[in-house]
């Protein structure tokens, strides 16, 4: 079973977003399996390189989607994405200094299921009706 699962409540009435959001729960739940299943640190460094750089890509396509649609609340979705932004670069760095990748993967990964769908379920629903009109 998934880390996470996908489920049709997590869509933002926006096919693109959420095939975005799909693949970043795909990354962290191949992040989970590495670290349950071999704890290969390579593996491990690879995934964290390839959410890195599909989080920043999905954030840009989010944000521009948003800026689109003149977005209220842009600005503090924008923070919100930084912080994120900020913290896998900080999960990232610890990772490659050598600290214990089964330490630190568990404790991304459980911050990163929860960040992931509470932003999603809280903070991406609030725009939902920009897409869908409701």
């Amino acid at each position: 079973m998934p880390f996470i699962q996908w489920s049709p409540s997590f869509s933002v009435g926006n096919a693109v977003l959420d095939a975005d959001h799909r693949k970043l729960i795909d990354i962290l739940n191949q992040i989970y399996d590495a670290w349950t299943e071999n704890n290969c640190t390579v593996e491990l460094g690879r995934l964290f390189d390839e959410l890195m750089d599909y989080t920043d890509g999905h954030f840009s396509r989010e944000e521009s989607k948003l800026l689109s649609r003149d977005y209220a609340d842009l600005a503090r979705h924008h923070a919100a994405h930084e912080r994120l932004r900020e913290l896998v670069h900080a999960f990232r760095s610890r990772h490659l200094a050598g600290q214990q990748a089964d330490t630190l993967t568990e404790e991304m990964a459980k911050f990163l299921k929860s960040w992931l769908l509470d932003h999603i379920l809280e903070e991406d629903m609030k725009y939902r009706s920009l897409f869908t009109g409701r």
